[in-house]
């Protein structure tokens, strides 16, 4: 019998699923410090792109250091930072990550994540929603420095699930304005996580916007059917 599978959902990760935001920026600034940046700029919204390894890259280049950036290095410090953060404030799931992502279970939807952050912290993250990063779909930054080549990479990991390998649907949700530049940019449909502020400035480009999935299930679960 052939499984129906809707399509694909693209999950970003901190502050869409887990409350993560506030640990995982401290960490990585521990982390860039470490290699002694005449001038780091911390306004990381204003890189060219917002992904973990793409800012080290160009936050070197900015320095004028010789070389290449070393990746591995800054995985390194990282997990060190990140570890030394989650023993003081552990990671939370945005109220009804988990249940949600039961739901499309449930109902067949093919669910991949795509993050700008390294792998290390992603796999930390999910497991904050119950997730197994090595029985899913995960991109991370730490093999892609673009968010378009990150989520395109889920997508196609996401599609060797589906017959035929096309999905019909395809949906992209995200907390914040470089994940749905990112959707615009691939042409995909965008649904926000968020309230306040963050909620504001999706909603005022015109995307559909829940203050959590408990809210997105109770009101938006047509997008899904």
């Amino acid at each position: 019998m052939t499984v129906i599978i809707p399509g694909i959902v693209v999950f970003d990760i901190d502050g869409t699923l887990t409350d993560s935001v506030a640990q995982h920026q401290s960490a990585f600034e521990t982390a860039l410090r470490t290699f002694c940046f005449p001038s780091l700029r911390t306004d990381w919204g204003n890189y060219t792109h917002h992904t973990d390894s793409a800012i080290f890259e160009q936050a070197w280049e900015e320095a004028q250091y010789e070389g290449r950036a070393d990746l591995s290095e800054l995985e390194f410090q990282y997990r060190r930072a990140l570890e030394h953060e989650i023993t003081i404030s552990p990671f939370t799931e945005i109220k009804g990550a988990s249940a949600f992502l039961q739901w499309l279970k449930e109902h067949s939807w093919s669910v991949v994540f795509a993050t700008g952050s390294l792998r290390f912290g992603a796999v930390k993250k999910l497991e904050a929603v119950g997730v197994d990063a090595e029985k899913v779909d995960l991109i991370t930054a730490s093999e892609f420095r673009t968010r378009e080549e990150i989520v395109q990479k889920a997508i196609h990991l996401g599609s060797k699930k589906i017959p035929g390998g096309h999905a019909d649907s395809l949906i992209s949700i995200g907390d914040g304005l470089w994940d749905l530049k990112t959707a615009n940019n691939l042409n995909l449909p965008f649904i926000g996580i968020g309230r306040d502020v963050k909620a504001k400035l999706l909603t005022d480009l015109g995307a559909p916007v829940f203050e959590d999935f408990t809210h997105l299930m109770n009101n938006g679960i047509g997008l899904f059917r």
